[in-house]
């Protein structure tokens, strides 16, 4: 087995030098010249683009970007990783744009009753939530929610509410997929996993338990060792990813590239009626039960959300 690389061994410059360095209108502009390039810049097309009348000061910018942000290559300068990272984030909208979208109800259906289902976006947070039932999760969000996560406002651009709460069940995906096999999305970090388990699970007539507020007995966490970047979500989801559930699905007529959008009503059919337990405490062991029409896919999984096995119900063939 490899030897993990020690921390020492990647650290750069400090996080405090790095924000200073890009405190700077000039170093900023530098790294969007770069990023619109077709291709490496020499010293004089750069000042000439940013700063052409500032030919004292253009020099000390660029040598502070020179070396994390930027690369200076035989052919001229280029953007090294971390810069191009500041672009986007940037170009994403994050960091430098406040929009907001006012509740309204969308064509959208609730996977759970069908009813109406409203949509809001504020502080960079996308939120879904059902009007005619409980949705996911009370636990402080508001009634009805089955969609609460960050979003970045360049997502909103030329899209209408039902496209944009698909492009969040999709980027929702992106993200959560390489956690759940030990990756941070943010920044490539290694991935611990928690559980949290209703001890006494009974949903009521909204469709949640008053013992946790929520719909499912079993939620779990990813969380990124170094940057602390984090999801909470329904246990079951690591169940979705395996080819014998994926091809259980196809077969009944889902045709959806992977990961399939889970909390949506064109796949209701599909994941209304998925549960979850804990069958073990200590250590976990968790059973999925995947009914479709008639036929079931029970899948067991281990606290690392591994699967273990997946077993066809009396009705499944083929």
């Amino acid at each position: 087995m490899d030897a993990p690389v020690d921390s020492a061994e990647i650290e750069g410059i400090p996080a405090e030098e790095a924000f200073a360095i890009l405190g700077n209108e000039t170093r900023l502009e530098v790294l969007r010249t770069l990023w619109e390039a077709e291709g490496p810049c020499s010293f004089a097309d750069l000042r000439r683009k940013v700063a052409p009348g500032d030919k004292g000061n253009f020099s000390y910018h660029l040598g502070k970007l020179t070396g994390h942000f930027v690369r200076k290559t035989d052919e001229g300068y280029v953007l090294r990783f971390a810069g191009e990272q500041v672009v986007r984030a940037v170009l994403a909208g994050t960091i430098t744009s406040d929009p907001s979208i006012p509740p309204d109800t969308t064509s959208e259906r609730c996977l759970y009753c069908g009813g109406t289902v409203e949509m809001v976006y504020d502080e960079e947070v996308i939120s879904v939530r059902c009007t005619d039932c409980g949705g996911a999760l009370g636990d402080g969000y508001p009634d009805g929610t089955y969609m609460h996560y960050e979003f970045p406002p360049a997502g909103l651009v030329g899209r209408g509410r039902e496209e944009i709460i698909d492009a969040a069940h999709v980027l929702y995906d992106s993200k959560i997929a390489p956690m759940m096999k030990g990756v941070c999305p943010e920044c490539a970090g290694r991935i611990a996993v928690s559980h949290d388990v209703c001890p006494d699970h009974e949903t009521g007539d909204s469709g949640l338990c008053p013992e946790c507020d929520t719909r499912y007995e079993v939620w779990s966490r990813y969380e990124c060792e170094n940057c602390l970047y984090s999801r909470r979500t329904v246990m079951w989801f690591a169940a979705l990813n395996h080819p014998a559930v994926i091809a259980f699905f196809h077969r009944r007529g889902l045709d959806e590239k992977v990961p399939l959008r889970k909390l949506t009503s064109d796949n209701a059919r599909f994941v209304r009626d998925i549960t979850e337990t804990a069958v073990e405490t200590d250590p976990y062991r968790f059973r999925v039960t995947v009914p479709v029409d008639g036929d079931t896919l029970v899948v067991s999984l281990d606290e690392n959300l591994d699967i273990l096995s997946v077993d066809h119900g009396a009705s499944e063939t083929g």
